[in-house]
């Protein structure tokens, strides 16, 4: 079972493929004061900042059941455990996983969506059936091979790199503030 929110995915990926056009309108239209170069920077530095935010929130999400493992990538953080060691908790509306040695994990990918409901509901009820599956068996006989219960971890990746344009520009305009310009 694998899941992705493709609303949220198409949606992001026009948001990404717009930038370099957005950019291009505001300085190709723009009227500056001679100051153009720290409005390209600018404009860089927004544009990278919304293409990192675009690809974090609508196209890394998402969640996938393989070989017994369960593995949950939202938009900061990512969860991977064995399906024996993860409870299926849903209530008021929203779902959760209670996952053993971690706790309460809410997968971005499974929140409630407007446009994508119908596959959303289907992959949560699909996953429910997985993790029901997974309880017959016990976790020892799955961990045989010495594999840790489970673990989280802070997402790093090259879209990271996006970042790189808006903490220079912000850093270029602290250097000169200071220095009085």
């Amino acid at each position: 079972m694998r899941y992705r929110n493709r609303v949220a995915f198409g949606a992001a990926g026009v948001g990404i493929v717009a930038q370099p056009f957005v950019v291009a309108y505001a300085l190709l239209t723009a009227k500056t004061d001679g100051n153009s170069l720290v409005d390209a920077a600018a404009l860089l530095g927004l544009a990278s900042l919304c293409a990192w935010f675009f690809a974090r929130i609508g196209i890394q999400p998402s969640i996938e059941c393989e070989h017994g493992q369960l593995s949950v990538r939202n938009p900061l953080l990512s969860y991977r455990a064995w399906l024996s060691d993860v409870q299926f908790v849903a209530g008021d509306g929203q779902i959760g996983l209670r996952i053993d040695g971690i706790g309460m994990v809410h997968p971005w990918v499974l929140s409630r969506s407007l446009f994508d409901s119908k596959h959303a509901r289907s992959a949560r009820k699909e996953l429910r059936e997985l993790i029901t599956e997974a309880h017959v068996t016990t976790s020892s006989e799955i961990l045989a091979d010495g594999d840790p219960p489970a673990h989280r971890w802070v997402r790093r990746g090259a879209t990271d790199l996006l970042l790189v344009p808006p903490l220079a520009f912000s850093v270029w305009n602290v250097i000169d503030i200071l220095m009085g310009n």
